[in-house]
């Protein structure tokens, strides 16, 4: 005891100015965006409707903020410019063509376009996959070396057949990783229909020269016919090798990666048992769009979230999440069906999808590109492995209507805030969110202001029992979304107008956080949260005193240390651990015996049609 209260004492005399400097001034956890596209997008050539897009991003001039590139189709074959943006201080200025990277604009139909450093010389290169099937150059996929004498960029030059030669195919998806673990990119491409293989380059294989590939289509990857849509890549099994996920149009499946013994190593998917069938959605005809991996229970595997051109509205599948459920004695991946997902992304055909934790609270989000309007935020709200989203999409940022139509999109940080962006392929002009600040509030309680179809409305409050607020002049019928976090033990309860219960969410303990989202009843909404138990008041006494104290001392641990059974009352910045600056929470929440203690919460609502 004594070695803990001493290092405490010591630990308090510096924490105060540490955790002052490093504060910011968004609500931690909170999640809004901002469409910035008329200040930060400056393209060369307007665009007409009916794009298809990939969004890759990077910083190709080394100036220390992130560009952007997108390869630019067209589902019937009209010629469309790829792009290529230069991040200057946030605001995206095209350089697509001369003097900065020449024929990159040709008529093509592109199909994917990535940064990555080609030729491990310090700079990113840009590798174009096109699709053979077209007119243009004849779908000649190109690589585009950085050139940058004296480390200063300069441009882009093709480096022709000689680095890439004539693999390809009727491309329509692909990704670019390093399969085989040599220290360099490769490029696995999914092809459809006429031509329909798949094609697969290794960079710098069997010692040749970095920054030059040679196809090993026919001894590295399966013989296949299927109509592949996209292409995405994971350790779907956890043996530290990248593993490749094909979304068809027919079944889905997952080339293992160097699985076993009949394996020649890695990068090498072609092999007795290296394909796992997954199916699609339903067991019918799909028409599924993508398969993108993610750890959306956070349990140290990676799930997949499956996206189907054909929505419920058109008779078709939905989109689903597959939950990983650890590996078969096979090796596979097992998976479990879960549609725990909102009903706008259920209704409405997906076409892609990117995943990222938006609001950096350590769980995985979903930005859907949706082919009918708007896209969808579906926000992570899973506790304790229950998987859970809710559509938390600001109607201020993304209306309804066909403005945000998009195929692509890629989350982050444009503007070095530390927060995650969307920089989004649209299907007409592209377009840029970024994170902004909620409407935030720091009344106690009482009407809050206008929440349909506004930004999403923050309030940051602390209270021991009930706290009610009114959320007014939503119409019947429309999505509204609302999300307490706190440390404290809190529960949640939306009444109608009329007095009815409409929904309520009572998830667990301290720290658990609650979430709803429901058919608004029109009219008021009251809200009411309920700080059942105060985060620090370990012996329920309603203060926080010594007593309080000496739990504290038997929860600390090291930071990142797990947090042990019974001690999450004690998490007070909700960081997965009780530690030092949770000392200093805790000193500050002090209120001694016979004191009334109060639980922080930061209440979050949005309301849209």
């Amino acid at each position: 005891m004594f070695r803990k209260t001493v290092f405490f004492s010591i630990l308090c005399l510096g924490m105060f100015s540490v955790f002052a400097a490093t504060a910011e001034a968004r609500v931690p956890g909170s999640m809004n965006f901002e469409n910035v596209t008329a200040t930060t997008i400056n393209q060369t050539v307007g665009e007409i409707a009916s794009n298809e897009k990939e969004v890759d991003f990077g910083d190709f001039d080394n100036d220390g903020d992130l560009d952007v590139v997108i390869g630019n189709a067209f589902s019937d074959f009209g010629a469309r410019r790829n792009k290529l943006y230069r991040n200057d201080d946030g605001v995206f200025n095209e350089v697509s063509g001369n003097p900065i990277i020449v024929g990159m604009t040709n008529p093509d139909v592109s199909r994917n376009a990535f940064l990555r450093d080609y030729d491990n010389d310090g700079w990113l290169d840009i590798l174009i996959v096109n699709d053979r099937n077209t007119g243009g150059e004849g779908g000649r996929n190109k690589l585009f070396i950085n050139q940058h004498e004296g480390g200063v960029f300069e441009n882009f030059i093709d480096g022709g057949t000689a680095r890439l030669g004539t693999a390809g195919g009727a491309a329509c998806g692909a990704v670019s990783e390093d399969f085989d673990l040599d220290g360099d990119y490769d490029l696995y491409i999914g092809n459809y229909p006429n031509n329909s293989q798949d094609a697969y380059q290794l960079n710098g294989f069997n010692g040749d020269e970095v920054g030059f590939f040679t196809t090993v289509t026919n001894t590295h990857i399966p013989a296949d016919n299927a109509y592949t849509v996209d292409v995405s890549r994971g350790d779907m099994n956890g043996d530290g090798y990248l593993d490749v996920l094909l979304a068809n149009w027919s079944g889905n499946r997952i080339y293992y990666n160097n699985l076993n013994a009949g394996s020649s190593g890695p990068g090498d998917f072609r092999y007795a048992g290296s394909s796992q069938s997954m199916g699609n959605a339903t067991g019918g005809t799909a028409n599924e769009n993508v398969m993108e991996p993610g750890d959306f229970d956070n349990d140290g595997d990676l799930d997949l979230y499956r996206g189907n051109i054909s929505g419920s509205a058109l008779g078709g599948v939905v989109d689903r999440i597959q939950v990983n459920t650890g590996n078969s004695g096979s090796g596979f991946a097992s998976f479990t069906f879960n549609d725990n997902l909102p009903a706008f992304v259920s209704s409405t055909p997906t076409l892609k999808a990117t995943v990222a934790d938006l609001n950096d609270d350590g769980r995985v989000d979903i930005f859907v590109m949706q082919a009918n309007g708007r896209p969808s935020i579906l926000r992570n709200t899973t506790v304790n492995g229950v998987i859970s989203f809710i559509d938390w999409t600001p109607g201020h940022a993304f209306p309804t209507g066909t403005l945000h139509r998009g195929w692509h999109s890629n989350a982050f940080d444009s503007n070095g805030d530390g927060w995650l962006d969307i920089f989004l392929g649209g299907w007409s002009n592209d377009h840029h969110f970024i994170s902004a600040d909620s409407n935030e509030v720091t009344d106690a309680s009482g009407a809050l202001p206008p929440v349909y179809n506004t930004d999403p409305v923050v309030v940051v409050g602390s209270a021991n029992g009930e706290e009610e607020f009114t959320a007014a002049n939503v119409p019947s019928n429309r999505q509204l979304s609302v999300i307490v976090n706190s440390a404290s033990d809190v529960n949640l309860t939306l009444i109608s107008s009329l007095g009815n219960l409409v929904g309520s969410s009572d998830r667990g303990g301290p720290g658990i956080e609650e979430a709803l989202q429901i058919s608004a009843p029109g009219g008021t909404v009251r809200i009411i949260v309920d700080v059942v138990q105060v985060a620090g008041d370990a012996d329920l006494d309603n203060d926080i005193d010594g007593a309080d104290f000496a739990e504290l001392l038997d929860c600390v641990g090291a930071p990142g240390s797990e947090l042990q059974v019974g001690c999450e009352g004690f998490d007070l910045d909700q960081d997965g651990d009780a530690d030092f600056s949770d000392f200093y929470l805790f000193q500050q929440s002090f209120t001694g015996d016979g004191g009334v203690a109060e639980g922080n919460y930061v209440l979050e609502v949005l309301a849209r049609n």
